[in-house]
């Protein structure tokens, strides 16, 4: 009984570290995009300064969802609601035809 638990414990915590992890590949990969697209001239500075301020809600939301120590499921689907609004304001952004 004692070996189920501290296996589910274990699994639990697995699961929460590469969620944590996911979480930061994504926002690496929305980084790159930007700069990319910045690069080509997709992406005006307008439009980066925009993605930016939406950037910065989506930490922020997520920093509100771990202050007082429980992420419940309803914070944490509001949180990727939000992620998942960048990411298509970003692929927006980029095929919109506008060129810096």
């Amino acid at each position: 009984m004692k070996w189920t638990l501290l296996l589910v414990a274990a699994l639990v915590f697995s699961n929460v570290a590469y969620s944590q992890q996911k979480e930061d590949m994504n926002f690496k990969g929305e980084r790159a995009r930007v700069k990319q697209g910045i690069k080509s001239g997709e992406i005006t500075r307008r439009e980066a300064a925009k993605i930016h301020k939406e950037k910065q809600d989506v930490r922020q939301a997520k920093q509100n969802a771990k202050a007082d120590g429980v992420v419940t499921v309803e914070e944490r689907k509001e949180v990727a609601k939000q992620d998942r609004q960048l990411d298509k304001t970003i692929k927006r952004t980029k095929h919109n035809n506008r060129r810096r």
